[in-house]
């Protein structure tokens, strides 16, 4: 009993932090969830929000379900808490339930969100009859057809060519107009472009549908290694929170399940926008700080053929400098440096946005791998590095000599 509960308050932990994949990364189901592991083209804290949002949308009763008001109510507890991230006090006022029942419902619904992440919890749930419900493990099976499926480079101009003259079917109906402005032509990202196609008509379908009448623009452009992908538009009422299955709600879920990274600002009356980030095909971005010119030259030997763009930075305050415009994916972090040491660096680093979501790799002559990790590092070399270690590091196979 005792096990089932710290398990239980290991996933109300990362519910609370669902959409911060730094802390999922070294939160304690992103090594018990096996699937999670076999995730490996995203890191371990986006690899189990895309477990733990999947696992929600496989709660999801439906409309209309006969005899499942209690379950109804809990998913909507555990959706509005989780995902649209409402406070007890105004989720309790909504559905017409005391603050007590709200934390009962939040709680039946984590049960049941165990059982359907399958193992490691121990003990199943009670039935409606009072009988153990097994775990049917959705989840599991989800994420393993997804990653098996296929993952192209997407020509992004032509898909989004394609999804706006898609919805300007549904446009004319509204009495809107849908603009696609495409500053930066022939980008290409790896996604699955069924899902990525879709997401982004459910966005467009949303953003047609709040406006009703005047142009919905859709910007195409690039920023350093990524697409960017703007739809502004100028919603004519508060928009209600969107139902679970609906376009919007559906387009967040695709874009979490690939790893995309996206924000949105709605506000009636003013202009809102839709901000999709996503990066390009072939390519992740590193920044070496270490003020080693030679050790910096032998790394960009190393790597060569390797999907990276490397940039380096001999100061701590140039590289704090760089990871704000770059954004880069990883960042290998010397600890003996003139201005700082790399301890002070990689505290500054993970206080940022950019540095937040970054790999961080601590690469030092001094080999204390224990308190790297216990700082914020995602990994730990120990110099002097070899090509093996540094690509084993990076999670790149050793390959392209």
């Amino acid at each position: 009993m005792a096990e089932r509960e710290d398990l239980l308050t290991e996933l109300h932990r990362a519910l609370a932090h669902l959409d911060d994949p730094p802390y999922l990364e070294r939160h304690p189901l992103a090594t018990r969830l096996s699937f999670v592991a076999r995730t490996p083209e995203l890191s371990r804290g986006r690899a189990l929000r895309r477990a733990l949002r999947l696992a929600i949308a496989a709660l999801d009763p439906g409309t209309g379900a006969n005899g499942a008001a209690l379950e109804a109510r809990s998913y909507q507890v555990l959706y509005r808490w989780a995902v649209a991230r409402q406070g007890m006090v105004a989720i309790a006022n909504s559905l017409g339930i005391s603050r007590r029942q709200a934390y009962r419902e939040l709680r039946r619904a984590e049960e049941a969100l165990a059982q359907v992440l399958g193992a490691p919890f121990p003990a199943a749930i009670d039935g409606p009859d009072g009988s153990a419900v097994a775990a049917p493990g959705r989840v599991e099976e989800e994420l393993e057809r997804l990653t098996r499926a296929s993952e192209q480079d997407v020509d992004l101009d032509r898909l989004l060519r394609e999804a706006v003259e898609n919805v300007e079917y549904l446009a004319r109906d509204t009495g809107a107009s849908v603009r696609l402005q495409v500053e930066a032509g022939g980008l290409k990202v790896a996604a699955n472009r069924v899902m990525l196609r879709q997401a982004i008509l459910n966005l467009l379908s949303h953003a047609v549908s709040a406006q009703q009448r005047g142009e919905v623009s859709v910007r195409l452009w690039q920023s350093a290694s990524h697409a960017r992908v703007e739809i502004a538009y100028l919603p004519t009422e508060t928009a209600p929170l969107p139902e679970p299955k609906s376009p919007y709600a559906v387009a967040g879920q695709l874009l979490s399940s690939l790893g995309i990274e996206w924000t949105h600002r709605e506000q009636p009356g003013c202009e809102s926008l839709i901000s999709i980030r996503i990066p390009l095909a072939g390519e992740r971005v590193l920044l070496i700080v270490d003020d080693n010119e030679g050790l910096v030259a032998l790394f960009r030997s190393y790597l060569r053929h390797q999907p990276f763009r490397i940039h380096a930075a001999e100061t701590a305050d140039k590289a704090l400098e760089l990871v704000q415009s770059l954004r880069p994916d990883v960042i290998i972090l010397d600890v003996m440096m003139p201005d700082r040491d790399g301890w002070e660096v990689l505290r500054e680093l993970r206080a940022t946005e950019a540095g937040a979501r970054a790999r961080i790799i601590v690469c030092s002559i001094i080999n204390d791998p224990r308190l790297a990790l216990a700082l914020g590092a995602d990994a730990f070399l120990n110099k002097p590095v070899d090509r093996a270690s540094l690509l084993q590091a990076l999670g790149t196979p050793l390959s392209g000599r």
